[in-house]
């Protein structure tokens, strides 16, 4: 039995930005804009291209909020994990495709769980005739998006240790922690396989006999320096600063009432000087994350709303509408009135 690596509960990890590109790819598939779905949640276009950006535990729960309000499916975690392969996890998923055997696969799942993007922790377990793969230790959050999570991470690790293994996992059954929402044929054809309903743990069942069969990509040299570099990833996650997040979440809790940074260090207990040193240290500094604020904010406004610009000047907290116009210009090449007739036009 391979044992779940133990991580705290009442600290959730908080998962890269890029971990919302695979989710946003299947939500615009569906006719949703990137812009709807993460109204509301402080997080910026700019992040998604950052690779050091990370995101807060409650910006990715008010992303999920606005998927399963956009798209009304109880069931859209399905989906949602299907374009989750081993590369979109970098590193991590390159050691999960040059393993040796499923089972060193799995063992990698769990020891390097936290560079997934899952809330859950892993557990193999193993008996003569069945093998599974589990998943424990829900993140603190509200029924429905918990099962939103599991529906995702368990249609991404189906197909993700398919995709290591160049065919299907031979799934004999699924359990999983609800009750199915009312679709559970919605699940049985997904999942191709008997479903178990309110059975806890979650998990993925299968012959033990494909455990430690040889996987195409396997190898052996380049496993250890992929899981090697997976530690050091780990150890450097858990003393990765995340102040430029806590920085951004307090720009955005009043727009058009934009805290000054001496109120923003006041509010996070530290001193004006400290809080310039650690923005500095992870590449930004005050003004840069207030422009990225406005700048997205100013985006929203002009684009789905149709306040005067005047207005919109005055939700963002400049003084003269002149001055918001030369800001914006700056930022984007464009007056916000021609660029709001550009993509009116589009």
């Amino acid at each position: 039995m391979i044992q779940a690596r133990h991580v705290p509960t009442h600290i959730p990890p908080q998962h890269a930005a890029k971990s919302l590109e695979p989710p946003l790819e299947v939500l615009e598939g569906m006719g949703f804009d990137r812009r709807s779905c993460l109204r509301g949640t402080g997080i910026l276009l700019s992040q998604l291209d950052n690779p050091q950006s990370r995101l807060t535990f409650q910006q990715e729960l008010a992303f999920y909020r606005n998927v399963l309000r956009l798209t009304g499916d109880p069931a859209i975690g399905l989906k949602l994990g299907e374009p989750f392969i081993p590369q979109r996890y970098g590193l991590f998923g390159y050691a999960l495709l040059s393993a040796s055997t499923l089972r060193r696969a799995m063992t990698h799942a769990v020891n390097f769980g936290q560079l997934t993007f899952s809330f859950f922790t892993f557990q193999v377990q193993e008996s003569t005739t069945r093998a599974s793969f589990e998943m424990k230790n829900p993140p603190p959050v509200e029924k429905s998006l918990h099962d939103v999570y599991l529906d995702r991470d368990m249609s991404a690790a189906v197909v993700g240790f398919g995709s290591v293994m160049a065919k299907p996992l031979p799934l004999l059954q699924v359990h999983l922690a609800h009750d199915g929402h009312g679709l559970k044929q919605v699940y049985r054809d997904h999942f191709g396989c008997e479903v178990r309903f309110n059975s806890y743990p979650s998990k993925l069942l299968f012959s033990p006999d494909v455990l430690d069969m040889p996987l195409p990509q396997r190898d052996p040299d380049t496993s250890q320096y992929f899981r090697q570099q997976c530690r050091m990833l780990i150890a450097k996650l858990k003393h990765q600063s995340l102040f430029t997040d806590d920085v951004r979440m307090l720009l955005l809790a009043q727009p058009g009432q934009f805290p000054n940074i001496e109120q923003v260090a006041d509010q996070l207990h530290v001193s004006v000087r400290t809080l310039r040193r650690r923005l500095n240290e992870e590449g930004s500094s005050f003004r840069q994350q207030l422009e990225e604020v406005r700048f997205q904010l100013a985006k929203e406004y002009l684009l789905d709303t149709r306040l005067p610009l005047a207005e919109i000047s005055d939700l963002l907290g400049y003084t003269e509408p002149g001055n918001f116009s030369h800001a914006f210009r700056r930022w984007s090449r464009l007056s916000p009135r021609d660029y709001r007739k550009h993509h009116d036009a589009a």
